[in-house]
């Protein structure tokens, strides 16, 4: 007997993809309003810490809140699923954030989310490695088409420019720490509550942040002034805490497979974005690469739809 869980009704379903939608366009918007950060004179560290600062106070009351309410579990400091959110907690959204902050400030914005949007190729490989279901031929040779476009869309400027190398290679660490996290979460979600989870993960994470920082002495919060703090404000609700409660819930709904085949509209939105408020432009050979990208990683993830990927069910 399967003990897959049986699809949600339609209006659960649409209720899902809308979530999956706005949460990939706050997400979108995160790269623009770092780097308009930056360009105020505030450090990476500083923009990422105070990004997550501005958002604490949501994911303290979050774990309160949601540790009360519902029927599904909260697990405590004994439970082995506590240590597991912990985890993806340090690995989805503390080092990875990391290395995408570090990665912004040596390429732009529009880049950084075209390297970002690989992770559900990574997503496909990781399950497959860990025994959840077979990788097939038409997947991989989508993956290859996505790394190939990325491949164009860097060109020649990888090797001439070691910066936009570190950068490029930062943001795809990222990408892939976030891939751990999504394949980690989507099986956490059947048992623990969603919303709690993701307060969990995140106060987890803001802590980690804080500490390295001031470890490191990298935190300088008297570099913002009150643009910066707009915008950092603005990235915290709209980029971070929004998006991250909508994702979660989002994959409980229509599962990891779905939610990034829908996530295809982050980096249009954000070429747009980058384009209007960055002034970055892209040439006809980064265009093609970005097709190709999106294209690739739209047929792995419509793969996963169609049943091939179930993310462990």
């Amino acid at each position: 007997m399967s003990d897959s869980p049986a699809p949600p009704p339609p209006s659960r379903l649409r209720l899902g993809v809308f979530l999956v939608l706005l949460s990939a366009t706050g997400f979108a918007a995160k790269g623009i309003l770092a780097k308009l950060a930056y360009a105020e004179g505030v450090g990476a560290s500083t923009v990422l810490d105070m990004r997550m600062l501005s958002v604490l106070p949501v994911y303290l009351g979050g774990l309160l809140w949601f540790g009360r309410k519902g029927t599904l579990a909260r697990p405590g400091l004994r439970d082995p699923d506590f240590w597991k959110i912990v985890l993806l907690g340090l690995l989805g959204f503390d080092f990875s954030a990391l290395l995408d902050f570090e990665g912004l400030l040596r390429i732009g914005a529009g880049l950084e989310r075209l390297v970002l949007f690989l992770y559900p190729t990574f997503v496909v490989f990781l399950s497959g490695l860990l025994g959840r279901r077979g990788i097939h031929l038409r997947e991989v040779l989508a993956s290859l088409l996505a790394y190939g476009g990325l491949a164009i869309v860097a060109g020649g400027k990888v090797t001439a420019d070691p910066d936009l190398r570190t950068g490029m290679l930062l943001v795809l660490g990222s990408a892939i720490f976030y891939a751990v996290y999504l394949v980690g979460v989507e099986r956490l979600v059947r048992r623990v509550d969603p919303l709690y989870l993701t307060s969990l993960v995140m106060v987890v994470a803001t802590a980690a942040l804080l500490l390295q920082s001031f470890a490191s002495g990298h935190f300088h919060p008297e570099t913002a002034d009150r643009t910066a703090l707009l915008l950092i404000g603005a990235m915290g609700i709209f980029s971070t805490a929004l998006p991250t409660f909508f994702m979660t819930v989002g994959i409980s709904i229509i599962g990891s497979s779905r939610a990034a085949l829908l996530s295809f509209f982050g980096p249009v939105v954000t070429l747009a974005m980058a384009g209007v408020f960055l002034g970055e432009r892209v040439t006809f050979a980064e265009g093609i690469g970005a097709l190709l990208i999106m294209g690739g990683v739209g047929w792995v993830a419509a793969e996963g739809k169609k049943g091939s990927f179930r993310g462990g069910r």
